[in-house]
């Protein structure tokens, strides 16, 4: 089997997989389920129909434009997807979502998501790409940032916008 077919089937099973888990999970509310497109899951999630979640269609193991018919008798050509030109004012806008952090176990469990997702970005992460990913203000980000540097968790260089943080 080509690499190719492989890598393929791989992620036809994380479709069909992620699907499964998404019908099990009846709880969780349209917020939750951004929070989800936001990560790593985002591009398998925003290829999943409401009739695959609801049981009304099979579950492909290919991604939505690759998974409709050809119109006519002629072979389907595939037209690369263009991603979504932002605007530049758009760029900048960091993306607030409600964060809990004014009790203690509200700030211990924001602080374990932006320490979860300095670790996932590998490399030097910013104050914005970190909001980007868990959600919050730029002020809970900074706060929740300044304990995980207290308690020796997390290290940084730079000043101000240029600040960049990384796992300690």
């Amino acid at each position: 089997m080509p690499k190719f077919d492989v890598v393929s089937a791989i992620e036809g099973r994380k479709r069909q997989l992620l699907v499964e888990e998404l019908r099990k999970r009846h709880e969780l509310t349209i917020g939750e389920l951004n929070q989800l497109a936001r990560g790593e899951l985002g591009p398998l999630l925003r290829s999943i129909t409401i009739a695959e979640l609801m049981g009304s269609a099979p579950v492909s193991s290919v991604s939505g434009a690759a998974r409709r018919p050809a119109a006519s008798g002629q072979p389907e050509t595939r037209v690369p997807r263009r991603k979504p030109v932002d605007s530049p004012s758009s760029q900048n806008k960091p993306l607030r979502s409600e964060v809990v952090t004014r009790t203690a176990a509200g700030r211990e469990a924001f602080d374990e998501q932006i320490l979860a997702a300095i670790k996932a970005i590998g490399g030097p992460a910013s104050a914005t790409e970190l909001q980007h990913r868990v959600g919050g203000t730029n002020m809970q980000i900074r706060s929740g940032v300044n304990r995980l540097i207290e308690a020796g968790h997390v290290t940084w260089t730079g000043k101000a916008r240029g600040t960049r943080y990384y796992p300690a």
